[in-house]
């Protein structure tokens, strides 16, 4: 049986790997995942930042469906390295695992712009659902924020920020708000 790896255990991952298991289920499956989290929805995050939501309410397959389908779940373990000559992949704890076939579905990363006092504490991205909880732990009626970024992330993260109680300013560098979202 052929082995795949995959790298992300995000909502991209878990849908190609749910695909693969409908249409050809001929693999010994292990997903490796950066967060200590089995998989959620990350559209919701707005939702749990904004009290509407529990964590526990977004999140897509429990341990049973990993279990049901014989995958091998390696979370909290960033791949470091792909070896494509030896199909190999090594995490940040040293581990090495074997591969066939790999799927790579690490999602994005945050652009921060570059600027003085990123180092201060205090300054959060909106990304995951440990910047979240990051961000619920400070929020606080009265309290202020502020919000750098106008697209769809910066106002929902703003947006569940107010819900909190929070007085919050938007910050954006272009002239109109969600410009890669909205054609005006």
């Amino acid at each position: 049986m052929e082995r795949l790896v995959v790298v992300g255990n995000g909502m991209a991952g878990v849908a190609c790997v749910e695909q693969i298991l409908n249409h050809a289920p001929k693999f010994e499956i292990t997903i490796f995942g950066d967060e200590t989290h089995l998989n959620y929805n990350r559209i919701l995050l707005s939702s749990v930042l904004a009290g509407e939501k529990a964590a526990d309410e977004i999140q897509l397959n429990g341990l049973e469906w990993y279990a049901k389908h014989e995958i091998v779940l390696r979370l909290g373990i960033r791949i470091t390295d792909v070896d494509a000559e030896r199909k190999m992949v090594t995490g940040d704890d040293d581990s090495k695992t074997p591969f066939d076939k790999l799927l790579i579905a690490t999602g994005s990363t945050p652009l921060i712009p570059p600027m003085d006092g990123l180092e201060k504490e205090g300054l959060f991205v909106f990304r995951n659902l440990d910047d979240t909880r990051a961000l619920l732990d400070r929020a606080a009626p009265g309290k202020r924020a502020v919000v750098i970024g106008g697209g769809l992330l910066g106002l929902e993260a703003a947006r569940g920020l107010q819900v909190q109680g929070c007085d919050v300013t938007v910050v954006h560098l272009m002239d109109t708000l969600m410009e890669r979202q909205l054609d005006l």
